[in-house]
């Protein structure tokens, strides 16, 4: 064989391999792959939700958030479906989540056997603290 095959051939096998590496990691179920669910479609999922990776959306129960040092435990609802919320994530919480505001929340992590949802990140989408105000025209 010459030299231009036989770079050919070692670079082709590179390629299949690089490819074949890809496609491995993209099947296993890890981190990367989340769920994204509301609070009744877990509650649903019953014990089955516990060996995914979720997101869950929901309303933020007013009233329900507890802070303890590092941990936050708050509650979200859909309906008159409700699921506890331990946060573990790292990520600071911002100064406008609190017991006041209505908003829509958005967790990632995984439901334990307890039922309580470890989250490791938390979106709040408070959209009537930015709602642009029409009531008075501008000139």
């Amino acid at each position: 064989m010459n030299s231009k095959k036989l770079k050919f051939v070692i670079g082709s096998l590179v390629i299949i391999a690089a490819v074949i590496v890809l496609a491995v990691q993209g099947m296993k179920e890890d981190k990367t792959m989340s769920y994204s669910k509301s609070v009744s479609e877990v509650m649903m999922l019953g014990s089955r939700a516990q060996a995914l990776t979720l997101k869950v959306n929901g309303d933020l129960k007013k009233g329900s958030i507890v802070r303890n040092n590092l941990d936050l435990d708050f509650i979200i609802t859909e309906g008159d479906s409700e699921l506890g919320i331990h946060y573990i994530g790292k990520d600071p919480i911002p100064d406008t989540f609190n017991n006041d505001m209505d908003a829509e929340v958005i967790v990632s992590g995984k439901l334990q056997q307890d039922g309580v949802f470890h989250a490791e990140r938390i979106q709040a989408k408070c959209a009537s603290k930015y709602e642009a105000d029409y009531s008075s025209p501008e000139i």
